[in-house]
């Protein structure tokens, strides 16, 4: 028995290093000589987990399997099936709900959105149902759910706290009652935090790319930190509250002023008024979205003028700390407010005078999809670990 039990723990060990050497080669293909290589395994044990792989449908042969300028018969080639399950992601916020399935691959093939409802049992309520109709359209298993949540998650406690913009967690179980409702494994994390591992997933190739800050600036404002790769969460999991850093001292009697207090988009919406209030001339209609307002500064509007270079030299501010700190090699900006070019541009410009030097600032490309992206690339990096367990155990 335990000689039985031993080698079937031997056959998925072997099963999970051929898997990791396909996943490491996409979108490459590989020769089962090519993965005997790469993992160190017998050319025999290679042939024998190849075919029960195949046989389980989460390895084929690639449809072009022959290599221009081969001499002889050329290898056959294999490559894993993205479609052979997949994953469930979400980013739940204040107003808006986005729902997503992503293959074995971590691509999003699927997407809905449709509005969270007044509080968070609402909007997990919305989920489930938005949820069963996709997987009932869907011909393969569900292997993970991956949620972004809009405030700081407790893993141990299984609990969402100061989650200012959807109000309701404070008596959910978000993993417990999803795990129930879905019979799989649930994986819950911040926002910002999924979104700045959306944009690993952009930078991943790119020199530096696993060393970065990602800041989100919209209804919030937001920090993910990337360390060689990794999210860095801190001790508690609040890692990243950057919102809540005070760019501004208090006087006698005054509340201390936060780098949310002036740059997220309801402060800088509320902060055109009052620089119309002040004197400063502005053709712009005081309800005017986040966009509108740095566009106008463009033109040389005075009031919204006066308004980006205050918010951007709060942020500028606040990311010099940052940079004292953490020394990232590389900011992205997301978010209503943080995308903005102009915005990036004169952040750019005011932390110039601040830190001896700067780190790289660009602007997210991935827009509102950054939270789903990342949740993708989470729920793809634990099934990666589990797979093999889940497939070739099954015949164990």
């Amino acid at each position: 028995m335990t000689e039985a039990s031993g080698s079937a723990i031997l056959r998925l060990h072997s099963g999970q290093r051929i898997v990791d050497a396909l996943f490491e080669a996409h979108p490459q293909r590989m020769s089962r000589a090519e993965v005997a290589r790469a993992t160190g395994l017998s050319k025999p044990t290679v042939s024998a987990l190849m075919a029960d792989l195949e046989s389980a449908g989460l390895v084929r042969v690639a449809e072009d399997d022959s290599r221009s300028g081969s001499i002889g018969r050329p290898a056959t080639l294999y490559e894993l099936v993205p479609s052979a399950g997949h994953c469930v992601v979400a980013d739940v916020g204040a107003t808006r709900l986005l729902v997503g399935l992503a293959d074995l691959l971590g691509n999003v093939i699927a997407e809905v959105e449709t509005e969270s409802g007044p509080d968070a049992r609402a909007a997990l309520s919305t989920l489930v149902r938005v949820v069963s109709s996709m997987v009932t359209a869907s011909d393969s298993p569900c292997h993970a759910v991956c949620v972004g949540v809009p405030g700081i998650y407790r893993p141990r406690l299984d609990r969402v706290e100061q989650s200012l913009s959807l109000p309701g967690f404070e008596d959910l179980a978000v993993a417990e009652y999803l795990s129930e409702e879905f019979g799989t494994s649930v994986f819950v994390e911040n926002d910002v935090n999924l979104a700045a591992l959306g944009e690993l997933a952009c930078l991943r190739d790119e020199e530096g790319g696993g060393d970065f800050a990602a800041v989100f600036a919209g209804t919030g404002i937001g920090l993910g930190l990337v360390v060689d790769g990794e999210l860095y969460r801190g001790g508690t999991g609040s890692a990243g509250e950057l919102g809540s850093l005070i760019v501004s001292w208090p006087h006698e009697g005054t509340a201390p002023v936060t780098l949310e207090d002036v740059a997220s988009a309801p402060s800088i919406r509320k902060r055109l008024g009052q620089a119309v209030e002040e004197g400063r001339e502005s053709a712009l209609d005081l309800a005017a979205d986040v966009g509108e307002i740095f566009a106008a500064a463009s033109r040389g509007d005075a009031a919204a003028a006066a308004v980006l270079d205050e918010v951007a030299s709060a942020m500028a501010l606040a990311v010099s700390h940052l940079c004292l700190i953490a020394d990232p090699t590389r900011i992205v900006f997301g978010g209503p407010v943080g995308a903005d070019p102009l915005f990036v541009a004169t952040v750019r410009d005011r932390l110039a005078g601040l830190v001896a030097v700067a780190p790289e600032l660009m602007a997210s490309s991935l827009g509102e999809r950054a939270t789903l992206i990342g949740a993708a690339s989470m729920a793809q990096r634990h099934v990666r670990d589990s797979l093999i367990a889940k497939v070739l155990g099954a015949q164990l």
